[in-house]
């Protein structure tokens, strides 16, 4: 189970600086869009891609003339930084509730609380993701882009929140019971 635990450990925190990362990509990227315009987009693609995507946030890169939409793709910067972030707080929370519960119970204030984080920040994903869906829609105009939103962490997000009631429910258990002792 320990090794199960370290490994866990290792992942989580490896899941939150990569995810970190990205965010610092993202943001270096939408600077670059700015600063330098079209000329940071040749440097950086050799060829356009059609689509970008991060975490069911879907969006087309190309405008219906077939040219690259700078301004598509500094939407997608910004929606996918905001939700790379979303997603480094909950490999960071999963790492602190892993090393707060080595050698101790999992039943505790700050896990049940992290456990709830983790359900919020999971549920807020596809909230993002279709806000930014809408305002891409509204800035580039409904032919000029074809979105999506993947619903996949709403699901998990809400199992998750059902698991932060049992944790806190195992937490007031454990209280009664050492009560008693």
């Amino acid at each position: 189970m320990k090794k199960l635990n370290k490994a866990t450990c290792v992942l989580a925190k490896l899941m939150e600086i990569a995810h970190w990362i990205g965010v610092v990509g993202m943001i270096v990227g939408l600077v670059l869009l700015f600063a330098m315009g079209e000329k940071a987009v040749v440097m950086a693609l050799e060829e356009a891609n059609v689509e970008a995507a991060a975490y069911g946030f879907e969006i087309t890169l190309v405008n219906s003339a077939g040219a690259l939409s700078l301004t598509a793709l500094r939407l997608f910067c910004v929606g996918s930084a905001i939700l790379l972030s979303l997603m480094a707080m909950v490999f960071r929370n999963i790492y602190l509730i892993m090393k707060r519960s080595e050698g101790s119970t999992p039943f505790q204030k700050d896990n049940v609380r992290m456990i709830r984080e983790i359900g919020i920040f999971l549920l807020s994903v596809p909230v993002v993701g279709l806000i930014m869906s809408v305002v891409a829609r509204l800035i580039l105009g409904v032919d000029n882009v074809e979105t999506g939103v993947g619903l996949d962490s709403f699901m998990v997000g809400l199992v998750v929140l059902c698991l932060s009631q049992f944790f806190a429910q195992g937490m007031e258990l454990e209280a009664d019971v050492d009560g008693l002792l």
